[in-house]
């Protein structure tokens, strides 16, 4: 009993003490205490790596300036344009199509931007630095404009810029030669054709170089009555080219260069309506050297291009541009001038029947309108044709001090004369046949444009030999009828080949074989 009793109170005490003391239970003990979780192990404390020894600083940069900046970068942009360039140039020297752009890229383009670059060495100042870099984006955008002629000389439409160039040179050819004869400056004397989406244009003095831009518009091959149009263009570009001949023949003539609306019809005495004139007068010389250039080619394409008989009155319009007189005349005034310039030629009866019709076409015209405070004031076509006339006679009769004296009609090689004449007549005969004739370009393409009017229906088999004579600009001729000698065929197959390629030839053998083949008479047999 006195186990029973007293061994529960002294484990009691027992483990009291054990609790004071903090002292761990036994292993028997807690292997008995069962479903007691057990607490998870810290991980051992990361090994302490030794720190790395600081970083040396590094000094500092000083910072650029912004003129070192600017200076890098143009000399950056110059050698770029530089290569191009010169990549450039090593294929129009290669390409015969693009002989024409060498002049331009070697002295207009790399020369100088080798001397902006010899202007960029050293410590130059910003005034200088800006300045080139002015330079040099319109050098850039030069020779972007000869990338775009270099490529479609190269893939698309080459075989017409070649004879469109070939057609500008035939016109500038005899000022040129009087030109480095007599010693006269031009600045610039090379038309290169682009075509595009644009009207027909040129721009002389392009980025003070010698090429001058001939904006021809899409499908202007297509026609013949649009060819002789490029005279037209090449003499604006004579007209702004050659120093001092505008300030010159303004000051010769005695006519303003610009020509202000008048305030009221009290004004439009006879000295406005010949200052008139002097705000057409770069329009009026380019249709006189179109004319002398051409002849009745030219007059014939002008009234084609020009005539509107559903509308007469218009062809008779005096156009205005804001407050200032456009630069154009009225279209039948240039037509009644340009007939004056085939007298002076000595093609009376052309200039009388081209007249003549013209004023068939646009019956009822005897005025010329020009609007003023919001009405039509009609000028009698008398006054102005007469004006037209003396400066004509002005324009074409008396010497040129700008041309060393020389008249327009004594320009050797220049004028359509009776010999040009009797020259175009002949190839007029050769083409309408279709066949490739020689001669100089512009008599060519006079001849087509007055065979073409004389015969309309075969305007296209014309303009086709027109351009197969033309012989453009790195192109070779192919004459109708003209063929290789093909080389020997190696093998029988080869030569059936080559035999039914020839049809002609072959029917030219079989009559033949059918007429040295002895007649046998036939015999009849019975089934």
């Amino acid at each position: 009993l006195l186990i029973y009793i007293l061994y529960p109170l002294l484990k009691r005490f027992w483990n009291r003490l054990n609790k004071k003391g903090d002292a761990a239970p036994k292993p028997e003990k807690a292997a008995r205490e069962t479903r007691v979780p057990k607490r998870a192990k810290r991980p051992p404390p990361p090994e302490r790596r030794p720190e790395p020894p600081p970083a040396p600083i590094a000094p500092a940069v000083p910072q650029r300036s912004p003129e070192a900046e600017f200076l890098e970068a143009a000399r950056s942009q110059a050698q770029t344009l530089k290569q191009e360039a010169t990549r450039l140039l090593g294929r129009a020297e290669m390409d015969p199509r693009l002989q024409r752009l060498v002049p331009s890229l070697r002295d207009d383009l790399l020369g100088r931007v080798e001397a902006i670059e010899r202007s960029l060495v050293g410590r130059p100042t910003m005034s200088t630095i800006a300045d080139d870099t002015t330079v040099l984006r319109g050098l850039a955008l030069l020779l972007r404009h000869l990338q775009t002629m270099a490529r479609q000389r190269s893939y698309g439409g080459s075989a017409f810029q070649a004879d469109a160039d070939k057609m500008a040179d035939a016109c500038y050819a005899p000022l040129l030669e009087l030109a480095r004869v007599q010693g006269l400056e031009l600045r610039s004397s090379q038309p290169i054709t682009v075509t595009g989406d644009w009207d027909l244009s040129i721009v002389p003095r392009f980025a003070s170089t010698r090429v001058a831009p001939l904006r021809l518009p899409v499908g202007f091959e297509n026609s013949l009555w649009r060819w002789p149009a490029i005279a037209h263009e090449v003499a604006h570009d004579f007209y702004y080219s050659l120093d001092g001949l505008e300030q010159s023949l303004h000051q010769r003539t005695g006519l303003p260069t610009e020509v202000e609306m008048p305030a009221s019809s009290a004004e439009l005495e006879g000295a406005w309506l010949r200052g008139l004139f002097g705000a057409w007068l770069p329009e009026i010389f380019a249709d006189v050297f179109g004319t002398v250039t051409l002849g009745p080619a030219y007059v014939e394409s002008m009234g084609r291009t020009f005539r509107n008989p559903g509308s007469p009155q218009h062809t008779a319009v005096i156009l205005q541009d804001g407050r200032w007189m456009d630069e154009h005349p009225p279209a039948r005034l240039r037509l009644f001038m340009a007939t004056r310039v085939l007298h002076h030629l000595g093609r009376h009866n052309e200039a009388n029947d081209l007249w003549e019709r013209w004023e068939s076409d646009h019956s009822g015209v005897r005025l010329y309108y020009l609007p003023l405070g919001g009405q039509w004031v009609g000028l009698a076509d008398e006054t102005l044709h007469s004006i037209a006339s003396s400066v004509i006679d002005v324009l074409v009769q008396r010497s040129w001090p700008e041309l060393e004296g020389f008249q327009l009609l004594n320009i050797p090689g220049f004028a359509y004369l009776h010999g040009e004449h009797a020259e175009v007549r002949r190839l007029m005969r050769s083409l309408a046949r279709g066949e490739t004739v020689n001669g100089d370009v512009r008599w060519i393409m006079a001849a087509a444009v007055l065979a073409a009017a004389a015969q309309p229906s075969l305007h296209d088999s014309i303009l086709e030999a027109a351009r197969r004579s033309i012989v453009g600009i790195g192109a070779e001729r192919k004459v109708v009828g003209e063929t290789e000698r093909p080389s020997e065929p190696q093998s029988i197959a080869a030569q059936l080949v080559t035999s039914l390629r020839q049809p002609h030839a072959l029917e030219e053998a079989i009559a033949l074989g059918a007429a040295l083949t002895p007649y046998r008479r036939p015999r009849w047999r019975r089934r």
